[in-house]
């Protein structure tokens, strides 16, 4: 019985332990709605930019085609700037796990 209870406690820290020190990471992705009027607009976050070259009826999936996105970001909040030549836009994204969308407009 102390085996099996000393086996099951050495799995649990094993396991606990196989998480420590890996960064969380997200993806966002940028879109524009249909109609907006916009052309091709370049975001930028943190230094790279990635350009949306579609427009959408509603928040696409994330990294879907023609939205800019952005993946493997560690956590943590980001400062993004975006422009198509006429409108600009700017503000910040706060990455978690998982992916998020943000609509300029």
């Amino acid at each position: 019985m102390k085996r099996n209870l000393f086996f099951a406690v050495v799995a649990i820290v094993a396991v606990s332990l196989a998480g420590c020190g890996k960064n969380k990471t997200g993806d966002v992705t940028f879109w524009q709605e249909t109609g907006s009027g916009y052309g091709i607009t370049v975001v930028s976050v943190d230094g790279v930019t990635s350009n949306i070259t579609s427009e959408y009826g509603s928040a696409p999936s994330c990294a879907t085609s023609g939205c800019a996105v952005f993946n493997g970001l560690d956590a943590g909040s980001y400062n993004y700037t975006a422009s198509d030549g006429s409108a600009t836009w700017s503000g910040s994204v706060t990455i978690t796990e998982g992916c998020k969308t943000v609509k300029l407009y």
